[in-house]
C-alpha cells in the first residue's frame, strides 16, 4: 500500500483463479481509495503479463517532475516465451491506466523485488538475482535505478555479492525465502535483507549516499545470535532507519514454534542501530496454518509480506500472526484464522524535524456570480505537521493572486487536520480563477514544496445573472432559472436540480434566485 500527496491510497494486490484443479493464472491489480482511503474509487488490471506474484509499489510524493506516478514491481512471464522474472509498471493517471511492464533488469535475473523513490524521483528496484533459463540462484542481490519517472534504467548495480540466499529456515516448516527490501530518505538509499553467511539466519543491512552506485558494506541488524532472523522490513525518513523482521530467538528446541516481531532503529543513517525491541506481545506458532492452495497443498504458510512506514514520530509495522489462528478451525486444514497485527513505535531522531504540508484542496462550487450577494463558497483541505515538534503555521487561500481567506493552525507532531475557509465571489471581477492554498514556511523548515496545494482548484465568475454564458443577461436567462424552479440539493423534488441556476449558491433555485434579475436584467460584458 502508499499514499500519495492527494490522501489517495493506492493497494496493490492478486487476482487469483482458483479451481478444482489448482491456481490458475494470477492477474496483478491496484486499487484506488480517496479521501485519505475512506471511500474505494475503482480498480485497474494490469493484464498481459502471466502468473503475477510478489507485487510491491510505491509513489513519487517528491514534489518534482513525476510527483505522483505510481510503481509497482512484481514478478511474472511478461508472455508465455518469456522468463518469469521481476518487471515494472508505471501510471501516470493515479492508478487509471498503467504502462506496458517491462524487465528490470533487463537480463530477467530478478525475482523477489522491493521498490522506493528517493528525493530526486529515482525509482530503485531491489531482487534477489537467479540464472533466467535454469532458475539456479546466482546468489547476489541487486538493484536496479531507473529515471525519467521510471522509463530509463541507467544501472544496475550487485549491491550484495556475494549474498547467501536461504530457501529454507533452519528449524522451519513454513515457506521462507530471501526478500530484500528497499527505502530512501533525503540523502541514502538503504537495502535489507537476510541471509546465512552467520550459520544462522540473520539480518543485514548495506547503504548508498551515491544514488546506487557504491553500496557500504553489510552488518548485522540483529543483536542475538540465537535462533533465525528473516522477512526483514525497512522505512528511512531524515536518517532514521527503522527495521522489523521475524525472530525465533526465545523459541526453545531446534524446531521452531515460537516466533516473534523484533524491531530496531538507526539514529544515524544505518550505521549503528538500537538494542533489538521485542514488538510481540505473545510468540506464536508459525506452523499452525497450512495452505488451501495448489500445488502446495498443508505447507505451513506465514506470507512473505511484511511492511513498515515511518512518520517523522513512529514507525508503523504490520505483519501476519497466527496466535490466534485456531479461533477458527476448518475440519482438513485446521487452523485458518491468520491474522494482520500491527503496532506504531515512537521515533524521536536526534535532530528535531520540521515539515508542514497541505492537501487534497477542493472547493464546494465551481461558478460564482459577480455583483449578485450570495452565500459565500466554501473551501476544504488537510493541514499536516509532518515533522517531530508541534508547529504553529498559517494557511493563505488565493484566487489568481488576490487573497480570499486565511487561516492558523496549530498541530502537534504527526498530526493533521481538516481546515474549511469561505470567501464571498460577489465583489471579484469576471473571469477564470485558479484557487491555491499555500502554508507559511516553520523555522527549521527545509522541505517546503508540500507547503502548497498541488493542483489548484479551476474557479469562474460570470456576470451577475448570465446562466447560459453568453455575456449577456436576458429572457434566456431568466428562463432557465424558472425552469430549474423549487429544486434543490439533495433528493430529486421538483424542477432540474443545476448549480448554476443557484444564483445565490444557498442549494435551491427559488423566489429568491427570480429576485437577484431584477438589478442586472438587460446588462451585458
Amino acid at each position: 500500500m502508499a499514499f500519495d500527496n492527494h490522501g489517495v491510497l493506492y493497494y496493490a494486490g492478486l487476482v487469483f483463479n482458483i479451481t478444482s484443479g489448482g491456481v490458475g493464472n494470477t492477474v496483478l491489480f491496484v486499487a484506488r481509495y480517496v479521501d485519505d482511503g475512506a471511500v474505494y474509487d475503482g480498480a485497474t488490471l494490469i493484464t498481459g503479463p502471466l502468473f503475477a506474484d510478489k507485487e510491491w509499489i510505491a509513489v513519487d510524493n517528491t514534489g518534482g517532475p513525476f510527483d505522483g506516478n505510481l510503481y509497482v514491481a512484481f514478478d511474472a512471464n511478461l508472455t508465455a516465451t518469456l522468463p518469469f522474472a521481476t518487471m515494472l509498471t508505471r501510471s501516470t493517471d493515479g492508478g487509471r491506466t498503467f504502462s506496458t511492464p517491462f524487465y528490470a533488469p533487463t537480463d530477467k535475473t530478478g525475482e523477489l523485488p522491493g521498490i522506493t523513490v528517493d528525493s530526486n524521483g529515482d525509482v530503485y528496484v531491489c531482487s534477489d538475482a537467479f540464472d533466467p533459463v535454469t532458475g539456479v540462484p546466482l546468489n547476489y542481490v541487486q538493484v536496479t535505478k531507473i529515471r525519467d519517472g521510471g522509463t530509463t534504467i541507467v544501472q544496475n548495480v550487485k549491491a550484495v555479492n556475494p549474498a547467501f540466499f536461504e530457501g529454507a529456515i533452519p528449524g522451519g516448516r513454513f515457506r521462507t525465502f530471501t526478500i530484500p527490501q528497499i527505502a530512501a530518505d533525503k540523502t541514502n538509499v538503504y537495502l535489507v535483507w537476510d541471509d546465512l553467511r552467520e550459520g544462522n539466519v540473520s539480518v543485514f543491512i548495506t547503504g548508498s549516499t551515491d544514488g546506487g552506485a557504491v553500496w557500504s558494506e553489510p552488518h548485522i541488524v540483529n543483536d542475538s545470535p540465537h535462533g533465525q532472523h528473516f522477512f526483514p522490513t525497512i522505512a528511512a525518513r531524515g536518517g532514521v532507519v527503522g527495521v522489523a523482521w521475524y525472530d525465533s530467538r526465545s523459541n526453545v528446541g531446534s524446531s521452531i514454534t515460537s516466533l516473534d516481531v523484533f524491531y530496531a532503529e538507526s539514529q544515524n543513517g544505518g550505521l549503528t542501530f538500537s538494542p533489538n525491541m521485542r514488538l510481540t506481545s505473545v510468540s506464536f506458532n508459525p506452523d499452525l496454518v497450512e495452505r488451501s492452495d495448489g500445488p502446495n497443498y498443508f505447507e505451513p504458510f506465514i506470507g512473505d509480506y511484511f511492511g513498515m512506514s515511518m512518520s517523522a514520530t513512529s514507525a508503523h509495522i504490520i505483519w501476519v500472526d497466527n496466535r490466534n489462528a485456531c479461533d477458527t478451525r476448518d475440519p482438513v486444514y485446521g487452523c485458518v484464522d491468520q491474522d494482520v497485527y500491527t503496532v506504531a513505535v515512537p521515533v524521536l531522531p536526534a535532530t528535531p524535524s520540521h515539515d508542514v504540508g497541505v492537501y487534497g484542496l477542493s472547493v464546494a462550487a465551481s461558478l460564482g456570480y459577480a455583483g449578485i450577494p450570495a452565500v459565500p463558497v466554501l473551501a476544504s483541505l488537510t493541514a499536516a505537521n509532518l515533522g517531530s515538534t508541534q508547529e504553529s503555521f498559517s494557511l493563505v487561500f488565493k484566487a489568481n493572486s488576490t487573497v480570499i481567506a486565511t487561516a492558523n493552525v496549530v498541530l502537534l507532531a504527526g498530526y493533521s487536520h481538516s481546515v474549511s475557509v469561505s470567501w464571498s465571489v460577489g465583489g471579484m471581477a469576471r473571469g477564470v480563477y485558479d484557487v491555491t492554498v499555500a502554508a507559511s514556511t516553520v523555522i527549521g523548515e527545509s522541505v517546503v514544496w508540500n507547503n502548497v496545494a498541488v493542483d489548484p482548484v479551476r474557479f469562474m465568475v460570470r456576470l451577475g445573472g448570465d446562466v447560459n454564458g453568453d455575456c449577456r443577461v436576458n429572457i434566456l436567462d431568466l428562463a432557465r432559472v424558472a425552469f430549474a424552479y423549487g429544486s434543490s440539493i439533495g433528493p430529486s423534488t421538483i424542477g432540474s436540480w443545476n448549480a448554476i441556476m443557484d444564483l445565490n449558491n444557498d442549494g435551491s433555485v427559488d423566489q429568491a434566485d427570480l429576485l437577484l434579475f431584477s438589478p442586472v436584467f438587460g446588462q451585458s460584458c
